[in-house]
C-alpha cells in the first residue's frame, strides 16, 4: 500500500496460569495515512462481523469472542482467514509454527504434553474470500503475525535468570515488534499493546529493546503509557492502554494467542486424560492457579509413574 502507516498490536493469553504456556501475538497492518481520528473508523468492518457458515464473526477481545465449552469454530475461522490476509499457505497450526513462532517450536516439540496438538486444517482460502472481502473493504490490509509460545520450562527458565513475569511478557512482546519492523520499511510507524499486568513504565524496556534509538516518555498515566521512539528514518509511536484490547487490531492478536494457547491445552489435558488408569476420567483444565492445584493432584500418580520433572510442567510464578 503506497504512502501507509505500519500499524503493529500486541496481545498475550495466558499471562495468569500456572500450567500451559503463555503465549503472545503480534500482528502488522498497513493502514491509509488518516489522522489518528479516522483510524478506529478503518476497522469498524471487523467489529460488525459476517455471518460466515451460520455463525456471526467479530474480531473483539478473545474473551468475548470465546467462551469454554463453545468450541473454537469462531476463533477458528477467524484465524484462519486472517493468517490468509497476511498471504500464508500453510495449512495448519503444526506447519504455520515455524513461520510465525520460529523461536518456541524445539521447546514445544520438546515437550510431550504440549505437541500432541490435533493437526485440525485451517479453513480453505475459497471459503474466506467472502470473509476477507468484508474485512479489507476500508482499504487496510494485515500484512504479518508473530508470535510466542512460552512453555512452563523457558518461562522457569527465564525466572531463573532474573527476570519477574511482567519483564519477560514485556521483553518478549517488544521482541515481536522489533522483528515485524525489521520486514516493514514504512517511516510512519505506530504500535499499541494492552498494558502488560499492572505495570505502568516501559522506557526502561523499549530502551533495552532498542537501543539505537532514543526513547522518549510522552505521558505514563493512569489509563495509558505512551512513548516516542525517534530515529534517523522513521518514528514510531508506543503505547500500553488499559483494556487495549478495544482496539481492533489488538483484538485479532488476542484472537491469535487464544486460539494458540486453547490448542496447546488441548494437548496438555488430552496427554494426561490418555495416561490416566483410574476409575474417575480427570477434568481438564485452563491451568489457572486453583483449578491447576486441583489438577495437580489428580495427575500425581502419573507424574511419578512417568518421571515427569514438575519444573518442566509447573510455572514458578
Amino acid at each position: 500500500m503506497p504512502d501507509s502507516i505500519l500499524l503493529i498490536a500486541t496481545d498475550e493469553a495466558g499471562y495468569g496460569p500456572k500450567l500451559g504456556p503463555l503465549v503472545i501475538v503480534a500482528t502488522a497492518w498497513k493502514i491509509p495515512k488518516l489522522p489518528e481520528e479516522q483510524w478506529d473508523d478503518l476497522f469498524e468492518p471487523l467489529r460488525a462481523g459476517f455471518v460466515f457458515n451460520g455463525k456471526r464473526i467479530v474480531v473483539n477481545d478473545s474473551k468475548a469472542v470465546y467462551k469454554a465449552g463453545d468450541g473454537l469454530h469462531s476463533l477458528h475461522a477467524a484465524v484462519s482467514a486472517s493468517h490468509q490476509w497476511c498471504g500464508r499457505t500453510e495449512k495448519h497450526v503444526g506447519e504455520i509454527l515455524p513461520a510465525i513462532a520460529p523461536n518456541d517450536v524445539k521447546a514445544i516439540e520438546d515437550t510431550p504434553w504440549l505437541s500432541g496438538f490435533d493437526q485440525q486444517p485451517f479453513l480453505d482460502a475459497s471459503e474466506t474470500l467472502g470473509l476477507l472481502s468484508h474485512w479489507r473493504s476500508t482499504g487496510i490490509e494485515q500484512s504479518n503475525v508473530l508470535a510466542r509460545v512460552i512453555t512452563a520450562q523457558s518461562f522457569n527458565a527465564a525466572c531463573d535468570k532474573g527476570y519477574n513475569k511482567a519483564d519477560l511478557l514485556s521483553e518478549s512482546t517488544l521482541g515481536l515488534v522489533r522483528s515485524l519492523l525489521e520486514r516493514h520499511t514504512e517511516e510512519q510507524v505506530a504500535v499499541f499493546c494492552d498494558r502488560h499486568g499492572g505495570r505502568r513504565y516501559y522506557g526502561g524496556v523499549l530502551q533495552h529493546t532498542f537501543p539505537d534509538i532514543p526513547v522518549q516518555v510522552t505521558s505514563e498515566e493512569k489509563g495509558m503509557s505512551r512513548y516516542c521512539l525517534s530515529g534517523a528514518k522513521r518514528s514510531i509511536d508506543v503505547r500500553f492502554t488499559v483494556k487495549g484490547d478495544s482496539f481492533t487490531p489488538v483484538a485479532m492478536s488476542s484472537l491469535h494467542a487464544k486460539y494458540l494457547r486453547e490448542r496447546m491445552m488441548g494437548s496438555f489435558n488430552s496427554f494426561f486424560q490418555k495416561l490416566h488408569d483410574g476409575k474417575e476420567p480427570i477434568v481438564p483444565t485452563a491451568g489457572y492457579p486453583v483449578d491447576a492445584d486441583r489438577f495437580l493432584v489428580d495427575v500425581e500418580p502419573i507424574l511419578k509413574r512417568e518421571k515427569i520433572d514438575r519444573e518442566q510442567l509447573i510455572r514458578s510464578r
